[in-house]
């Protein structure tokens, strides 16, 4: 029986959920207000940082991109060893980029200037749609390439297994500020599927806990429909 898991979708759609709303905080932030730009900065920056560990000073995505290295793609590259050279590369462009709008959006709220804050924010958020395009394309990517080679090559359990590793190496802050973007990003069916995955390794504690943060972040008649098909 082919292996059915899928480490990176649900993933995704969190992401994805996360970049369509900081895009939209961006595109009709009024930079001409310095104390709302200093709003919108202090928490583009609380995104970024609660996906850090200590010491690092990486945002989310990169965090992100690093769990996939450090994880998935060692055992990944023994049956797909080009895609997942290119996977790295493309990783590494986008950590470029991702520390470019961190620097732009410090010089940003330093700026006293309505008229060159205004400029420095159209600035910020081009080079900002152009770090979520070419991301979204590269999540795209991995969920049609990398995502059927590895239930080609690794079972269920195995791939449980490596989201079980990756949940357990993020500091629990980082862990349920993800989860809260992901979760009510995801349909009925990939959520039940998800919360049976998770249930299989995740101690008894951490599943609670996530229960209860699904019910809090995902729309009631879905996470009644979930709780129906899971018996969570």
């Amino acid at each position: 029986m082919a292996a059915t898991e899928d480490l990176f979708t649900p993933i995704h759609k969190g992401l994805r959920s996360m970049l369509y709303s900081l895009s939209t905080r961006l595109q009709t932030n009024d930079f001409a207000d310095a104390a709302s730009t200093q709003a919108l900065v202090t928490d583009l920056e609380n995104d970024f940082a609660v996906a850090r560990s200590a010491g690092c000073t990486l945002c989310v995505l990169a965090h992100h991109a690093t769990d996939e290295e450090d994880v998935i793609f060692g055992p990944v590259a023994k049956a797909g060893g080009s895609l997942v050279t290119t996977l790295i590369s493309e990783h590494h462009d986008l950590t470029r980029r991702e520390v470019e709008i961190a620097r732009a959006a410090h010089d940003l709220i330093s700026t006293t200037s309505a008229t060159s804050r205004v400029a420095a924010g159209v600035r910020l958020n081009q080079a900002a749609n152009e770090l979520f395009a070419a991301y979204v394309a590269h999540m795209n990517r991995e969920e049609t390439e990398l995502v059927p080679l590895m239930q080609g090559q690794f079972t269920d359990a195995e791939m449980v297994a490596m989201r079980g590793a990756i949940m357990a190496r993020m500091p629990p802050d980082r862990l349920f500020a993800i989860l809260g973007w992901m979760l009510p990003s995801l349909n009925v069916s990939e959520l039940s599927e998800l919360l049976t995955s998770v249930a299989k390794t995740a101690p008894p504690p951490l599943l609670k806990a996530i229960t209860e943060l699904g019910a809090a972040k995902v729309d009631p008649a879905r996470w009644r429909a979930v709780k129906l098909r899971t018996g969570l």
